[in-house]
């Protein structure tokens, strides 16, 4: 069995992890009004979409968590001594970790032109933008479980952090709600990254703005990878 199928099998094998990778992004689109209308500080416009992020957030730690799994188990040990990298095996997880989310954000595409009335422009440039942060999300979880050895620790730690990040990204409320200093501390956090992306393909389409944001968030991708592959964990 290859480690993108070894990996794929066992971060579904949790019912929690299954709920929120299968079957809430789903949920999202379809709790009216995904597309809000009315206005809650200025945030209820893009809430849903907002909510949708935190949730691929979420997904994405839960499938990571395998990898501590993995080294409290001795699986890591046994899959290193082989002619196997850390990065190569990183990359493999995060190809097998995507793969649920990414499905999901096909059939959300797809919903949002029916349900919504989304043109093709804006179901593809929504479908690349959260594809994007969904492996910038895997990449920075892999990054983070790598500074830990259990996983309660991690999964403590990281709730926080999601907790705050999805607050100064923007992903709840608008980030003119925060001072000056705050709005800049998000930029940290790639949902700071894909919340921008998207409020500039809703207001303007794809633009150089939003192409931006997509890089910005493939760099947090490689920077989080090269910081895993070079961690020892073992």
């Amino acid at each position: 069995m290859t480690i993108f199928r070894y990996a794929l099998m066992k971060g579904l094998r949790s019912p929690l992890t299954l709920v929120v990778n299968c079957i809430l992004p789903l949920i999202v689109i379809f709790v009216p009004p995904f597309w809000v209308a009315g206005d809650f500080l200025g945030a209820d416009r893009y809430a849903g979409f907002g909510i949708l992020a935190m949730v691929i957030w979420s997904g994405a730690f839960l499938m990571a968590q395998g990898i501590l799994n993995d080294r409290e188990n001795g699986t890591i040990t046994r899959i290193l001594a082989g002619p196997i990298s850390m990065f190569n095996y990183l990359v493999q997880n995060l190809l097998a970790f995507m793969v649920p989310l990414t499905v999901q954000l096909g059939l959300i595409s797809i919903i949002g032109m029916i349900l919504h009335g989304w043109d093709v422009t804006l179901a593809l440039g929504l479908f690349v933008c959260y594809t994007v942060f969904t492996i910038a999300s895997v990449a920075m979880s892999f990054a983070w479980n790598c500074l830990f050895k259990r996983r309660e620790s991690s999964f403590t730690t990281f709730s926080a952090v999601l907790t705050f990040g999805i607050f100064l990204s923007g992903a709840l409320l608008p980030l003119s709600l925060f001072p000056d200093l705050v709005q800049y501390v998000g930029m940290i956090f790639p949902a700071y990254w894909a919340i921008r992306g998207i409020e500039v393909l809703l207001d303007t389409g794809v633009t150089v703005e939003y192409l931006i944001s997509i890089a910005a968030m493939a760099l947090f991708t490689i920077a989080f990878l090269l910081f895993g592959g070079k961690r020892r964990m073992i």
